[in-house]
């Protein structure tokens, strides 16, 4: 059996994403030379192939999850210095500044990017003096 990295599977997803990119404006362009059963048809097949693209896409998140241990561990980590360094009646700028990489980090989980994951993990450890802090 194949075990594609988690790149590879997103390069898949992409792919079908732009095979229903691609169908659907084959469908715009031909709407009146199809009858309603072909574009039905097609519509479905669009939302098919869209489907498809997001359930692979899924399977690269958590394929990229597993590649990622190491940095989940790092959040982790942060997240209890962050919740020793709140206890300590931090300066308000001081806790926007750690609210801020978080959730630069919670948008790169949300947005399924793993290279802006690894990024803002990497600047929160960085840019955050946590050694001060704790």
């Amino acid at each position: 059996m194949i075990h594609p990295d988690a790149e590879q599977v997103f390069i898949i997803s992409d792919y079908f994403n732009q095979l229903a990119n691609l169908l659907g404006n084959y469908i715009d362009v031909n709407k009146g030379n199809l009858s309603d059963d072909q574009r039905n048809l097609l519509y479905d097949s669009q939302i098919d192939l869209s489907r498809f693209a997001g359930t692979i896409n899924m399977l690269g998140v958590e394929l990229v999850f597993e590649d990622l241990q190491d940095t989940l561990e790092k959040i982790g980590e942060i997240t209890d210095r962050i919740d020793k360094a709140v206890k300590k009646a931090l300066a308000v700028q001081h806790a926007i500044d750690i609210a801020t990489a978080l959730v630069s980090i919670g948008n790169a989980i949300i947005a399924k990017d793993p290279k802006s994951i690894v990024t803002n993990t990497i600047r929160a450890g960085k840019s955050l003096s946590f050694k001060k802090l704790v």
